[in-house]
């Protein structure tokens, strides 16, 4: 119902260069980058609304929340396709946000033959294979295994990175009517913990961008992460079918680093060491029912998870007898690094069932209305280990919502949606106790217009949610709830064809978010600029054997953001960022590929948790590219 919603396809990934999650939202308007956990962690925020600094942004995989608790970057060999469903009648089996959800749809076996190998080569020793090769075993059984590596010496000093990811799938069709797909996603990621670079005297670009104050001889952060999902489609007859599956997630993040602590005389830096042993496993399974009855089209649906997530810290603060510390503009490494001490050791065990369904009834040949109601009944309980306390939730929370579309014309759309959201939080505060759940009511009115070769959408949105978690303002090493979160808005998304070979993808995003808490020293939100928008063209030149050029290229904007919420005014200055490709398709097997991401080598901060935890903008990334198709 929420014409704000997009998907972005593999083509246009391909094409824009999109080598992380971060890059192909990039294309989507109301989206900004958030911590990355020390390069651990795609995060980001819809709408002004943010995941938790350390958690980040929920995404799914299939329909599956893919990163509860934690999860992986991204690595974009395994998505046939990003979907960002907006809005209140964004509802992903039954998931309702008022800001939004992504869903990352993943490649699946093609019953045609098709093999390609894509290998890559760039700055700072980047390289890089990818290899997709798919097709059926019998007449009703097809296979597919993608696999991706990369390896890079990293653009800032000592910070290097190793990617492995293997995704098996396969999909069993017995008859037209019934499907059975299987997909498996092991990824391997190492890479130093970076927290990125200090603001000096008031300035986030103020310290070298590529300098590292972590310590070398903390060797790499081992992220592991394993993934299972099983799903099954059955045509039922007379408009109605059945989807269901079931998704098994196990992972764990283990590793030493030294992460800026204080800043003293805007050149010293005190560290504070540190240890992480996370592990999570995750067992989900869904079930929907969907048909026509007369006008009303209808689906009702179950599903369930359980989690086990632990987390166990180690770390020691610095002191004035021992500030374990490295100079800004002049880092020496090998410092005597601290004697680590206890500081978390929680187990938390979830239990969450829901049922949810969904009324979408064609009043009029141009009337539209919706309903939509979910329940969940969960149980949550925080376990620590280090004093024996166990903090315990139970709740049954309804939530609804309410949209409706009105077809102007054959081109023109009106459409108004209405919705509450239910959101578990994860860990503890800095007393050890755990938080209350995240709610949400979100409006959201669009106009939307569809004509051969334009698609252009026009939306506005309010949004109020309670119980977000942020950066403790009295300890930045712990978490405390925003007591409410206001965020209202207008985004623009636009597609439109040029003739035969020119296409532009356009959006822009003017967002107003704001805290409502007296226990914060600013209303600002973390991250999110009141501007944003980007412009991508892209233009094809090719003969009817599909030989010939390609070229693409664009800009993104994102306005001046808030860089903490600890009342130091620390602002991110705003930046425009410009990419470019060349390709040239030899054959419709062979083709070549240029592009250079931040093309103007401009200087900019991506995002912050604080103002000692600054994640830098890459510099001028040049890659060339071969791909090979079979």
């Amino acid at each position: 119902m929420s014409q704000s919603s997009r998907s972005i396809e593999r083509d246009l990934l391909t094409a824009a260069g999109a080598y992380r999650l971060a890059d192909a939202l990039e294309l989507v308007s109301g989206v900004s980058n958030q911590n990355n956990r020390g390069g651990f962690l795609d995060n980001f925020a819809i709408r002004g609304f943010l995941g938790t600094p350390d958690g980040g942004a929920e995404y799914y995989v299939d329909g599956f929340l893919a990163n509860r608790g934690m999860g992986p970057p991204r690595d974009p060999a395994t998505a046939e396709r990003i979907e960002l469903l907006k809005g209140p009648s964004g509802a992903l089996f039954g998931d309702i946000d008022p800001a939004g959800r992504v869903n990352i749809v993943s490649k699946t076996p093609a019953f045609t033959p098709a093999a390609s190998a894509v290998f890559t080569y760039g700055s700072f020793d980047t390289a890089r294979a990818e290899i997709d090769v798919t097709g059926p075993i019998t007449g009703n059984l097809a296979a597919r295994l993608v696999v991706a590596g990369e390896n890079s010496d990293g653009w800032r000093d000592h910070v290097s990175l190793r990617r492995r990811v293997v995704a098996p799938s396969l999909t069993w069709r017995p008859s037209d009517a019934v499907s059975l797909t299987y997909v498996g996603e092991i990824t391997r990621f190492d890479a130093p913990f970076d927290r990125g670079v200090p603001a000096i005297h008031g300035d986030a670009n103020g310290a070298p961008r590529s300098a590292f104050y972590g310590e070398p001889d903390d060797g790499v952060t081992l992220f592991r992460n394993e993934r299972h999902q099983l799903t099954a489609l059955a045509e039922l007859g007379g408009d109605w079918s059945i989807n269901g599956g079931i998704a098994w997630r196990t992972g764990s993040l283990k590793g030493f680093s030294s992460d800026q602590s204080r800043l003293i005389d805007n050149r010293t830096l005190w560290r504070q060491r540190r240890s992480r042993d996370f592990v999570v496993d995750d067992l989900s399974a869904r079930m929907e029912i969907a048909g026509t009855i007369g006008a009303h089209r209808i689906s009702v649906g179950a599903k369930g998870y359980l989690l086990d997530y632990a987390e166990r810290w180690m770390r020691r603060n610095p002191s004035a007898d021992n500030p374990y510390a490295i100079d800004v503009f002049d880092p020496v490494y090998g410092g005597q690094p601290p004697e680590l001490l206890p500081f978390t050791n929680n187990q938390e065990n979830r239990w969450s069932g829901t049922l949810y369904a969904q009324d979408m009834w064609d009043v009029t040949e141009r009337l539209t209305l919706v309903g939509g109601l979910r329940f969940d009944a969960y149980r949550q309980r925080i376990i620590n280990n280090r004093t024996g306390e166990t903090g315990r939730a139970i709740g049954e929370p309804l939530n609804f919502r309410l949209g409706a579309r009105y077809q102007i014309s054959p081109a023109i759309a009106l459409h108004g949606n209405w919705g509450e959201s239910f959101l578990l939080n994860s860990g503890t505060d800095s007393a050890g106790q755990g938080f209350a759940p995240e709610r949400g009511k979100g409006y959201e009115l669009g106009l939307s217009g569809a004509w051969p070769g334009v698609d252009v959408a026009v939306t506005w949105f309010d949004i109020r949610k309670a119980g977000i978690l942020t950066n403790d303002p009295a300890d930045p090493n712990f978490l405390a709830p925003i007591g409410s979160l206001k965020s209202r808005g207008v985004e623009v998304d636009a597609a439109l064809k040029l003739g035969s070979r020119w296409q532009i993808v356009g959006n822009y995003a003017w967002n107003d978010a704001r805290t409502d808490d007296a226990s914060f020293a600013t209303a600002q939100v973390l991250n999110v600029p009141e501007h944003a928008g980007t412009l991508f063209l892209l233009g094809r030149f090719l003969d009817a054997e599909g030989r010939g050029l390609s070229l693409s290229g664009g800009v993104s904007y994102i306005g001046d953001r808030a860089g903490a919420i600890d009342g130091s005014g620390l602002i991110l200055p705003g930046y425009a960022k410009a990419k470019a490709a060349v390709e040239y398709a030899f054959s419709p097997r062979f083709t070549l590929r240029a592009e250079a991401d931040n093309l103007f080598d401009a200087r900019y901060a991506q995002s912050s948790y604080s103002p000692l935890w600054i994640f830098p903008g890459q510099p001028r990334m040049v890659r060339v590219s071969a791909r090979i198709s079979l």
